[in-house]
């Protein structure tokens, strides 16, 4: 038998390396981060055996397992490149069912510790949504400021911070979509769910004060209220090197993805200034278009809000080091 542990002292394992048996599109669609895929069916099979079993459980199984051996023979030659039997590993499906026990069931008679995910997936999706609609107990700090005043930086730059921008790979504005495509709704909450967890124990947690939406991504709602609520630092920088900034982010944008985004914003400037970012960009004046973007719409919509101090952006090491003195203060951390 395989030994098996519900999903919180699946979690509290820590395991260095899991595996995920579910086939490929369900892996590509949401999976527990970091995990590998090993797949005992593949697309089509998974997909063939769901119809049969409708019909005909009994033969369902039989050509189920069928694969599965198939597989299992294919995976184990390139298991033992990537897995020790000295360290324990953790393994799933989505249910927790006969694909991980199969497979476990294997690696188990060869040797290898095995710890199959009581539940599967579902018992982990289901741990997520949970611990999501309960406010983190983090002390966050909020960094606000107008656009390129180096919040990124900051966030990038410190081990304990929520990059929520990277998470969602979207930036949260009009041209936000430089990433290309962003997570599914499921992974993007799983990722949420890891980072936090990690941050546990971090004295305080960074968070840039993102809108509620990025791109076609929703953040949970206590999350967003608890560091909308948290105390906000507005960092600031001077307008060139904000434009430095842009123009590094966003020099290798497509002209359709350019034009697209300023279709977006269209509304929300002087036709004129519009109308000249746009001439910019076809004479690659990078400089003259963040200029613009800058000064003519993203300091004019740019919604102020209060503060409890203010740093002025030298560089990201000066920074995190001034918002250390502050959480330790406001939030009383001890030595």
């Amino acid at each position: 038998m395989n030994q098996t542990l519900p999903i919180d002292d699946f979690l509290a394992q820590k395991f260095s390396t899991i595996i995920d048996v579910r086939s490929p599109k369900e892996y590509e669609h949401s999976h527990i981060p970091n995990a590998i895929n090993f797949p005992v069916l593949n697309d089509e099979e998974f997909q063939q055996i769901g119809t049969l079993y409708k019909k005909d459980s009994f033969n369902a199984k039989i050509l189920g397992a069928s694969f599965v051996c198939k597989n299992i023979s294919h995976h184990l030659l390139n298991l033992k490149h990537q897995i020790t039997p000295a360290r324990p590993f953790g393994i799933y499906c989505a249910r927790g069912g006969m694909r991980s026990n199969s497979f476990g069931i294997v690696l188990k008679n060869i040797g290898y510790r095995v710890v199959v995910l009581k539940g599967g997936y579902k018992s982990y999706r289901t741990e997520v949504t949970q611990t999501l609609q309960d406010k983190p107990n983090h002390n966050f700090i909020t960094l606000i400021g107008p656009t390129g005043s180096g919040k990124s930086e900051i966030i990038h730059a410190s081990d304990d911070s929520l990059d929520i921008e990277g998470i969602a790979r979207h930036l949260g504005s009009s041209f936000g979509g430089i990433y290309g495509m962003q997570p599914s709704v499921k992974m993007f909450q799983n990722l949420l769910f890891e980072r936090l967890k990690s941050l546990t124990n971090s004295p305080f947690v960074l968070v840039e004060g993102e809108s509620k939406k990025l791109g076609n991504l929703i953040l949970p709602s206590p999350l967003y209220q608890a560091y909308h609520n948290a105390p906000k630092i507005l960092i600031l920088s001077p307008l060139e090197q904000r434009i430095q900034r842009i123009v590094a982010q966003y020099g290798k944008i497509s002209q359709d993805f350019f034009k697209n985004s300023m279709q977006k914003i269209a509304p929300f400037m002087k036709k004129q200034f519009w109308q000249e970012a746009q001439e910019a960009f076809l004479r690659r004046d990078l400089q003259k278009v963040a200029e613009i973007l800058l000064v003519e719409y993203y300091d004019k919509v740019y919604k102020k809000e209060s503060f409890k101090s203010v740093i002025y952006y030298q560089n990201a090491t000066q920074v995190i080091e001034e918002i250390k003195a502050f959480a330790k203060e406001f939030y009383k951390i001890k030595e």
